[in-house]
């Protein structure tokens, strides 16, 4: 009887202990990166790349308008934030290291190779410092019909300046 108290105590202890890792695993691992992100407005656990464009897609259309946090995936996706397979925060590894942040001047390293000279004059493109095509084309249409507009006149002046001989006037042939 002592035995069977025994069995049926840890057994419940046992289901007791499964049941937040039960219920972690049964989340969608793409609902924990958007969990994670709106804890603190940052994604501090390591999720996989996979993870993370699930999340990236499923993001609730609000969060979406109002907040970084699509930004905040596709840095997770590019500085590499997605390299486990682990679901959870911080790999599933519980250690609370903080291996996953970049130090300040590899995300500055890093920004530098995605955008050279951002935010600065250098990095506008060349061909954008020209007249814009729709312009151009706006110029050439105007153009267009103001001459459109003045070729009449214009033509008929040119021919009574330069007007040649007129033809002899015919005599009626009746």
């Amino acid at each position: 009887m002592r035995r069977l108290l025994l069995v049926a105590l840890a057994a419940a202890v046992c289901l007791l202990a499964a049941s937040p890792a039960a219920a972690h695993a049964g989340t969608p691992c793409w609902r924990n990166v958007i969990t994670d992100w709106t804890k603190d407005g940052q994604i501090n656990g390591h999720y996989s790349r996979h993870c993370l464009r699930q999340a990236y897609r499923k993001v609730p259309p609000d969060l979406a308008d109002y907040s970084s946090i699509l930004d905040d995936i596709s840095a997770a996706l590019i500085g590499g934030g997605g390299g486990t397979t682990k679901n959870g925060p911080n790999g599933g590894a519980g250690n609370g290291t903080n291996s996953g942040k970049l130090g300040a001047s590899e995300a500055k390293r890093r920004a530098e190779l995605a955008v050279p000279h951002a935010g600065k004059s250098e990095s506008i493109p060349d061909r954008s410092r020209t007249l814009p095509l729709p312009l151009l084309i706006l110029a050439a249409v105007t153009l267009a019909a103001l001459l459109a507009a003045a070729s009449p006149p214009v033509v008929h002046r040119v021919r009574a300046r330069f007007a040649g001989p007129r033809p002899a006037p015919q005599a009626d042939r009746s």
